[in-house]
Order: C-alpha cells, then structure tokens, then sequence
C-alpha cells in the first residue's frame, strides 16, 4: 500500500493537535478526513488538507457511526484514528463544579473515544490493519496532578486504562492502540489553564510515528516530550505502561 492510498481520521480536527496532526498527515501524502462541532474552523482546515470534513458529536454513538460511515464511503478504508477531541471540563475544587459540566468532561474524552474506537475496530479488522491513538492528558504518568482538574484529569486516566484493556483485544490482528500524553502544548485548552504551552511539532511527531508503528508498540502511555521512544526497548513488559506495580 502506498501512502497517498492510506486514511487518517482526525477527530477534534478542526484546531490545535487535531489542526496540526491534518497538516502534518497532509504533507505526508494521508488522505485526511476530520470532524469537530465548529463548521467554520472545520471547513478552514479541510481546505488546507483537502480533507472530507464531517461534523459530529463524539458524546453521540450515532453522529460517529454516521461518520465512520461517510469517511468509508469516500475513501473505502480507514488506516488510522487520532482521537484528539477533547475538554478541559471544569475547573477549581470538586465542592464547586457543576457536576454537569463535570461529567460531560467524561463523555467528551473518554466516551468520545470509546465510541470512535468502537465502530472503527471492525473496519480496521475486515482490512487488516490499523493504529489507533488515544490522548492522556497532562498529568497522567507524570509524578504529580495538578488541583482543580479533577474532572479532565479523572477522564484521561480512563482512557489510558481503556487504552491498555483494548490493546489485549487487538494484540491478535495487525491493530495497535496508544496514549499519547502531549504535555503543555500552545492550544485553546492551554490558554484556559493560563499555561503558555510548546510547539505541537513533538506531539504530531509522535502521532505521525505511532500511525505506522510496528504491532509490538501496543497499549502504551508515551510521552511526546521525555520518553525515548523511537530508541526503547518494547521487550521489557512494563515500559511505558501506565501501571508500574507488578502483578
């Protein structure tokens, strides 16, 4: 398969790591498709990449159903998944969120996720192949959590756990599943924390990387900023794994 016949779906696509992971897979000759709730943004990004744009609602089952429908209806395949959808949720002690907000953080990151990776999976099983990267936000493997998050952060560590549980599910086909944790990067999401963030040149290098991958990189939280992990040693069982205790 030659790259300009491999597919990339990008959801979030419309701005930050999603805008930067459409045109970094664009210049490597992808094709790209990508879904966000702004129309406006979405169109500017899919003129860039001549992408097929689709909006939808990644808390809905049957919005990613009828993208995933449309993205194999033009482009016959669907190679790789980038789930950079995502919410800062609420912010300051748990006392004072409004649990609505709360518990759509939940439903933004990690529903979002579980449904894109649930009706892409038969895809790329019936074609045989497929890498999918979920995202782990600040904090998670990191040595500390920052106060009032508590909603964004408790959403990010469910997806590295969803991210490990699906890896044993798809350690049987030529389908990879990985968490990447990007660090401060220079978005929206960062501008709400008041964090001046990095370039997102390390975190697309790394989402770049992951999507051709070998199979033996699989269910791994992976820092784009400190781990070495075009040099790492995959045969050492708790690399890269966000749990460390020995079972």
């Amino acid at each position: 398969m030659t790259m300009n016949e491999k597919v990339v779906l990008i959801t979030g696509g419309s701005k930050g790591i999603g805008k930067a992971a459409a045109l970094k897979f664009h210049e490597l000759g992808y094709r790209i498709a990508i879904c966000s709730k702004t129309k406006t943004e979405l169109d500017e990004v899919a003129d860039k990449t001549n992408a097929l744009a689709v909006f939808c609602d990644v808390r809905c089952p049957d919005h990613v159903k009828k993208m995933v429908d449309a993205v194999v209806a033009a482009y016959g395949r669907i190679d790789v998944l980038v789930n950079c959808a995502g919410i800062l949720g609420p912010q300051g002690h748990l006392e004072d969120n409004d649990i609505s907000a709360w518990k759509d953080c939940i439903d933004v990151n990690l529903i979002g996720t579980v449904n894109c990776v649930k009706e892409v999976f038969p895809i790329m099983k019936k074609q045989g192949f497929g890498r999918i990267v979920t995202f782990a936000g600040g904090g998670v493997g990191g040595d500390k959590i920052e106060p009032g998050f508590s909603a964004y952060a408790t959403s990010k560590f469910a997806v590295a756990g969803f991210t490990e549980a699906m890896s044993k599910e798809l350690q049987f086909y030529d389908i990879t599943i990985n968490a990447v944790s990007p660090g401060a990067i220079d978005t929206d999401m960062a501008r709400q924390r008041w964090v001046k963030g990095d370039s997102p040149d390390k975190i697309v290098e790394l989402i770049t990387y992951l999507a051709v991958a070998p199979k033996k990189i699989n269910g791994k939280v992976l820092s784009a900023k400190w781990d070495d992990y075009k040099n790492a040693d995959y045969t050492k069982q708790n690399l890269f794994m966000l749990r460390r205790v020995a079972q």
